[in-house]
């Protein structure tokens, strides 16, 4: 008989991958991702998205570190996941973003999210996207405020703008009942209002094709998110005496739907394992994004939807 006493049982937390892959290597597959996108806020936006960026990376790391020192348990932090975190809930954001507001956002997906749960791998839902429904939920006025795409001047790292600010992104005009027009070109590259990391289309198309080949995300999700998103736009849709590819581009590109259908509902704790699982998961997050934009209050809340199939996760 084997004698189990001498052998060497290594608990660890979910994500369970037979392979040489684990916590670390996977959040870093998905920063690595994102570096594109930050560039391009840069390139965009000047240092101050990558200052809001590093606030919220460090303000999730050291709430995260805090956490589990006060309740003297091994820290967590080197496994990347709070770093995550941060990113993805500074790219959601208007670079002009005061750094304290998103501090709440960050405090709250740590401390309120993540570890109550027991942290890392055992989470019920999304920190980011958690994080992010708190700030939409008490920050509206604010968080929906772009810096004017016509800028040209890089933005100063105080993030005052001035007058230099507007309400009018495509989710808000589609919001309105308004008709915005855009080519495919200024999608692609992401010349209208938006958050820093989740307007240039041709970015996040690079960032999905990289994680999907990574096997990172799952294309199954994000397609069929998309798919219930498009279908929607075409049998449902805000653009009036607009032809229907016009409108499911508006959609599909304005806010940050598609870079909610590649990271937020990718997240690999509460996302479902099996196939079938998870093209009901995405769909079904698809029907209640484009539910949330016909009849929510915000113009964009893919934050609450994705938190609402979190917890539908296991059935």
């Amino acid at each position: 008989m084997t004698d189990y006493k001498n052998l060497k049982l290594i608990a660890t937390s979910s994500p369970h991958i037979r392979a040489a892959e684990n916590t670390r290597s996977i959040m870093l597959d998905v920063i690595i991702a994102m570096m594109p996108a930050l560039i391009w806020a840069i390139v965009k936006f000047g240092f101050r998205a990558l200052t809001l960026t590093a606030v919220s990376v460090v303000g999730c790391m050291f709430f995260e570190w805090g956490y589990r020192k006060l309740m003297k348990k091994p820290q967590s932090v080197n496994d990347l996941s709070a770093a995550v975190t941060g990113i993805l809930l500074a790219f959601v954001c208007p670079v002009n973003m005061p750094y304290w507001m998103i501090l709440v956002g960050d405090f709250f997906a740590i401390v309120v999210v993540k570890m109550p749960f027991g942290g890392t791998g055992r989470n019920v839902f999304n920190p980011a996207a958690a994080g992010m429904a708190v700030v939409t939920h008490c920050f509206s006025t604010r968080l929906f405020l772009y810096p004017d795409p016509s800028l040209n001047a890089p933005l100063a790292l105080s993030g005052d703008l001035g007058k230099a600010l507007t309400e009018m992104s495509p989710a808000a005009q589609l919001a309105g009942g308004g008709s915005p027009t855009y080519s495919w070109a200024e999608l692609a590259i992401g010349r209208f209002p938006g958050p820093i990391g989740a307007t240039c289309i041709a970015v996040l198309a690079a960032c999905a094709l990289y994680l999907f080949t990574r096997r990172t995300a799952s294309p199954l999700i994000t397609l069929s998110f998309l798919a219930v998103c498009a279908l929607s736009a075409i049998l449902f849709p805000r653009l009036k005496d607009a032809a229907w590819q016009q409108s499911v581009m508006m959609e599909l590109c304005s806010g940050y739907l598609l870079f909610a259908g590649i990271f937020l509902l990718n997240d690999p704790v509460p996302a479902p394992r099996h196939w079938l699982g998870r093209l009901l998961y995405g769909a079904f997050a698809g029907i209640l994004v484009m539910a949330l934009r016909y009849f929510g209050r915000f113009e964009d809340a893919a934050c609450f939807a994705v938190l609402l199939v979190n917890a539908l996760a296991p059935i």
